[in-house]
């Protein structure tokens, strides 16, 4: 008659709390494959893998006292996942941090874009405008109208025609920064 794998790790545990070396043998090649294939699904790299299954271990050894493990693969397998998130979060961050580094490296300077170039942009972009954006963008914005001259010329009110601005403005700004980072992208690539 054969024992039911969970009253085998039962019995493991309890060795393992004592301190028995031989039952932590057991409890790692029973478990060290399965564990590493759960990590390895997610990491996707052998050495870290490794590693992340070696550590998990590692503490099951150390804290081995400290433990009330009801269901060890369970327990192993939620150590392996928290350390899969926690190896994942750290190479994140560490990525987060270098884009961050090579944006502050990148001068203001080298964007090679004059006023000029800027405001032909900006009056491409105006021609896709309906009419009217257009229309208040192109005096109140580029030739420097009042508002309230603008509103008298499209037969609205002043509050219309600061309406009109607000979103074109909205709109602009939402292209100025597709523009930057296509700029800081190409800078970056080239």
């Amino acid at each position: 008659m054969t024992t039911h794998p969970h009253a085998e790790d039962q019995e493991l545990l309890m060795r393992l709390e004592q301190g028995d070396e031989q039952a932590f043998t057991a409890i790692y090649k029973r478990y060290w494959v399965p564990m590493y294939f759960l990590a390895f699904k997610r990491i996707q790299r052998e050495e870290e893998t490794r590693e992340i299954v070696q550590d998990v271990f590692y503490t099951l050894w150390d804290k081995r006292g400290d433990l009330k493990i009801e269901n060890l693969r369970g327990y192993l397998s939620a150590m392996v996942r928290y350390a899969v998130y926690q190896a994942l979060l750290k190479e994140k961050r560490q990525k987060d941090y270098l884009l961050k580094q090579k944006l502050k490296a990148i001068k203001p300077a080298s964007i090679d874009i004059d006023n000029k170039q800027l405001l032909d942009l900006l009056k491409n972009y105006s021609e896709k405008l309906p009419e009217k954006y257009r229309f208040v963008f192109l005096y109140h914005k580029l030739l420097d109208e009042p508002l309230e001259s603008v509103a008298d010329k499209m037969g609205v009110s002043p509050r219309t025609a600061e309406g009109y601005v607000t979103k074109v403005m909205s709109l602009i700004r939402a292209y100025y920064k597709k523009i930057m980072v296509l700029v800081i992208l190409l800078n970056l690539l080239f």
